[in-house]
């Protein structure tokens, strides 16, 4: 069965206000689907009161907030009581280290890496600073950015309580084997292990349960939807945590990492995202009884191939321009690259060369992406960095030769 970008391309409203327009920088924010707008702008005309009170509006809101949680409970196949929303992923981190914190002794150690974005990493260097526990760094190869299991390997000690690593970097595009590097985790400590997704999720939502995470994290904004973070714990690993909630909310587990009430509106139109792949499954498939998990697996079968060549193109260009480095695996045919590539000119600065794509209508970003230290650890200046063109599924092959054509005459 063929992808049907036309059908996905007719689901988000910027493709027919400007076509000209090429979109690459899928991974700092996508567009928003079509079914999103919709339960926003009915939210807000009319449900727009408090939630979940015993007036028609109000119950209507909380319906609609309700029905987002148990959505996105059945497509991450996880108990709605293991689910929080909050504002983004950087804030739900941020709220989760300190309720991490207090579990902590002073001879306890984490282990952070540096491909992370700086929300999968920061918060936990300060949560260790405060509480005086040992930071083990585990750090990529120094040319690609790649992370390596034996050097995570080398790090576990009987000491470790936390390991936090991507899933997949937003500079290098690599997908790491979180359940090749979890397994090794269980092996060697009893550490919990936290999974940043937010560059993995736009391109494959997979169950958190199946990966053997304790925590697993990604931002709605750059998965077609609002500005809404999601995030998994366990109930076994919430159970240990401190409440960051109101304390009159202590053990309702789903409200224990929201320090405030949620965005009304912006939940409910999160339930939008599930609407919008029910619909493209739909389409493609027909009519299903299946449950949201595995809507979303047949549809990454689907679009993981034309994903793969958007990638693939990307990389092959770049390969065939001179004193170019790029990031990650230089292939895309493991399917364990996304569509995300990073590089700069050995010569040239990465503002300048994003500059000229972006006058021949490639809107391209450069910079380091909150990876501030990845770049830094590269050898590279943070303050420039590397271009990157980041593609989702709805990127067409027209885009694609346009951004190839682009590149080849700013780089050839």
């Amino acid at each position: 069965m063929d992808f049907d970008i036309n059908f996905a391309r007719n689901q988000f409203l910027p493709f027919t206000d400007d076509p000209d327009f090429v979109f690459c920088s899928n991974a700092g924010g996508s567009y928003v689907a079509r079914q999103v707008h919709q339960i926003f702008e009915k939210y807000n005309r009319h449900m727009r009161v408090q939630p979940y009170s015993g007036y028609s509006p109000s119950r209507e809101a909380g319906d609609a907030m309700d029905r987002a949680h148990s959505l996105w409970s059945e497509a991450l196949g996880i108990s709605p009581d293991e689910l929080t929303f909050g504002p983004s992923t950087s804030m739900n981190t941020y709220v989760l280290a300190h309720a991490i914190s207090s579990t902590l002794k002073p001879d306890d150690q984490i282990i952070v890496t540096n491909q992370d974005h700086e929300s999968n990493r920061g918060v936990w260097l300060r949560m260790a600073r405060q509480k005086g526990i040992e930071v083990r760094h585990w750090n990529v190869e120094p040319e690609l950015g790649l992370l390596e299991g034996k050097t995570l390997e080398n790090l576990l000690t009987e000491k470790t309580r936390w390991v936090f690593f991507t899933h997949c970097s937003n500079l290098v595009g690599t997908v790491n084997p979180v359940q090749d590097h979890v397994q090794m985790i269980r092996d060697s400590s009893d550490a919990r292990v936290f999974v940043d997704a937010v560059s993995h999720a736009p391109h494959h939502i997979p169950s958190p349960r199946s990966l053997g995470v304790d925590g697993y994290a990604f931002s709605l904004y750059k998965v077609f939807g609002p500005h809404q973070g999601v995030m998994y714990l366990d109930h076994q690993t919430t159970e240990t945590l401190e409440a960051q909630c109101h304390d009159f909310n202590v053990g309702a587990l789903a409200k224990h990492f929201n320090p405030a009430g949620p965005l009304h509106a912006e939940v409910a139109a999160s339930a939008g995202v599930l609407d919008y792949f029910t619909d493209l499954h739909k389409h493609h498939f027909g009519q299903s009884s299946q449950n949201l998990r595995a809507k979303l697996d047949d549809l990454h079968a689907l679009t993981e191939v034309h994903e793969a060549h958007l990638t693939g193109t990307v990389l092959d260009c770049l390969a065939g321009c001179p004193d170019v480095r790029v990031l990650g695996k230089q292939t895309a045919e493991d399917n364990d690259r996304v569509c995300t590539v990073a590089f700069r000119h050995n010569q040239r600065s990465s503002s300048d060369i994003c500059a000229e794509l972006q006058n021949l209508g490639i809107g391209c970003e450069s910079g380091s992406f909150y990876a501030y230290h990845l770049v830094k650890d590269l050898g590279v200046d943070p303050e420039d960095g590397f271009v990157r063109i980041s593609l989702v599924h709805y990127n067409s092959q027209q885009e694609l030769d346009r951004i190839v054509s682009a590149i080849q005459q700013v780089l050839g």
